[in-house]
């Protein structure tokens, strides 16, 4: 009997857990309730390395559903500068993001742009939005995350944040259309 009930414990206190994370999602919807934004907890003064959005439009008119995790690296401003053609420094257009799973598998993408957010202290922070697809969403929501690589920067990801944005994406992948 033991054997039964702990692993009924055990499911049904991850469940409950998960209700939670989806409880914290941020929701907007217009007036008109045709469109939807999902937006993950996240304090603007101290961006997380990774959060998740989902906006969709159910109007005919101008049907989209933007699915995206957001990663964020802070670095300093001078590592995004690279010499331009007449030998003065410009800042790098940088592509490339690579999500590396506790299983060691990867998904890279060599195409997705990495913009870069200047501080007034020196410091900056490059972002990505990498879209949350098909394709990548059962390794998004099966798998935790353990680093992120945009360009040439790396950042380890808690064990606690990879448990949260794969609920997060388990959330947002189930919203009712």
């Amino acid at each position: 009997m033991k054997r039964i009930i702990i692993p009924v414990l055990l499911i049904m206190a991850n469940v409950a857990f998960a209700q939670d994370y989806c409880k914290k999602i941020k929701k907007e919807v217009t007036e008109n309730n045709t469109s939807f934004s999902y937006e993950t907890p996240y304090n603007e003064d101290s961006l997380p390395t990774i959060r998740a959005l989902r906006n969709y439009s159910t109007n005919s008119d101008n049907e989209f559903d933007n699915f995206s995790l957001v990663f964020a690296i802070p670095c300093e401003f001078a590592d995004l500068l690279g010499k331009n053609a007449s030998g003065g420094e410009a800042e790098k257009e940088e592509t490339k993001v690579v999500i590396e799973f506790d299983d060691k598998t990867k998904i890279v993408d060599d195409t997705t742009m990495i913009t870069h957010d200047k501080k007034g202290d020196g410091s900056a922070i490059r972002i990505a939005f990498f879209p949350v697809t098909p394709q990548n969403i059962k390794a998004l929501t099966s798998k935790k995350i353990t680093k992120i690589h945009l360009a040439t920067a790396e950042q380890a990801v808690t064990a606690e944040m990879a448990l949260a944005i794969q609920q997060y994406l388990i959330c947002l992948r189930d919203v009712k259309k």
